[in-house]
């Protein structure tokens, strides 16, 4: 009976973390827009009001220099997110092309009190 009891509950904390992954299925992502000679502040605005569909916390960051280069890293569920977003952006007539992939967290191992040595 104790046995029972036992993989009742290891049954149930399977269940319950399978449920919390999948209810959790956001995933983070790094969008650059490089923008054409046409673009205007409109425009950017506009750009940024699309992403922010998908993650209304997001910055858009905006390289100032011409034509500009707008940056965000959003968070989202959308399925498919990347080939969406890509699509939606570069048939903007302002737009000259999409860079969209998965957020890589930068590597924070190396402090910048360290030393910099090169390989021999």
């Amino acid at each position: 009976m104790m046995q029972l009891a036992i993989l009742g509950a290891l049954l149930c904390t399977v269940i319950l973390t399978a449920c919390g992954d999948s209810a959790d299925s956001t995933t983070r992502y790094e969008v650059t827009v490089n923008f054409n000679t046409s673009v205007t502040q409109d425009d950017l605005e506009k750009t940024e009001d699309i992403l922010q569909a998908y993650d209304k916390d997001l910055e858009f960051l905006i390289m100032e220099l011409f034509p500009p280069i707008g940056r965000a890293v959003l968070t989202t569920d959308e399925s498919d997110f990347c080939s969406t977003i890509e699509t939606d952006l570069e048939a903007k007539t302002y737009v000259q092309s999409v860079v969209c992939q998965k957020w890589e967290e930068p590597d924070t191992s190396l402090s910048p009190e360290e030393p910099v040595h090169s390989g021999d």
